[in-house]
């Protein structure tokens, strides 16, 4: 990680008002903002109401509205407060850890007037939007998610790279046979390669195969074997 220039920081704040002959709903722009690269960010969010008869007037609902984007991608998030905030309690939240590249907020606020002379509600508004991290490049990177089809082209490419890697279906038929012959008839005579049975032993499971027509088992073979090689030590004899 790299450290971030104190110019990244950025800020924004508007007042939005309300009121009977106002209108009871309203929406502004907070925000509009691109960072020079895309950077892991924190946003602190503020808000605060002055509303001249509390008793007859409130906040019904606040809603920040958030888009995010990074690379080719844009995430949309939306946060509501239902009575927030009040003429006493102002309203602070904050989002740790946000990758972005490019924010959009905008933010719509009700009004619950219950006189026609309910006075009226101001609202005062900050953002707040502060890089933690940023990615160190090279060169260029893409950020974002893939487009429609170019994921299908990654795994057709990854398939082609294992397959060429991976051993054919003899390959792996003729291991798992000298296996079967290592692992049960012991050392071999002659110092062969130890991923190759010697080709005695290569003869005597051809001809047990033929006498049986099928594969010789593990206790026929490690049967036989010791046959052979009673038979090679008193001819040595």
């Amino acid at each position: 990680m790299t450290g971030i220039p104190p110019t990244w920081t950025w800020g924004s704040s508007t007042t939005i008002s309300l009121s009977p002959t106002l209108g009871s709903r309203i929406s502004a722009q907070l925000a509009q903002v691109t960072l020079p690269e895309p950077a892991v960010c924190s946003l602190y969010f503020q808000a605060s109401a002055k509303i001249t008869n509390p008793d007859k007037t409130s906040v019904g609902a606040f809603t920040l509205n958030l888009n995010q984007g990074i690379g080719r991608v844009t995430i949309p998030r939306q946060v509501t407060f239902a009575g927030q905030p009040s003429d006493q309690s102002p309203l602070e939240w904050t989002m740790p850890f946000v990758p972005l590249h490019a924010l959009a907020v905008d933010v719509e606020c009700t009004g619950d007037f219950r006189d026609s002379d309910g006075g009226e509600i101001d609202l005062s508004i900050y953002l707040l939007v502060s890089p933690i991290t940023r990615i160190p490049m090279a060169g260029k990177m893409q950020f974002g998610m893939s487009v429609p089809g170019e994921a299908d082209a990654l795994d057709d490419e990854l398939r082609t790279d294992l397959e060429d890697e991976s051993p054919t279906t003899q390959e792996v038929m003729s291991q798992e046979a000298d296996h079967r012959v290592h692992g049960d008839a012991g050392d071999d005579d002659g110092g062969d390669d130890p991923q190759q049975a010697p080709a005695w032993m290569l003869e005597l499971v051809d001809a047990l195969s033929q006498r049986l027509g099928r594969m010789p088992n593990r206790g026929e073979l490690r049967a036989a074997v010791k046959r052979y090689r009673e038979r090679a030590a008193r001819r040595g004899r």
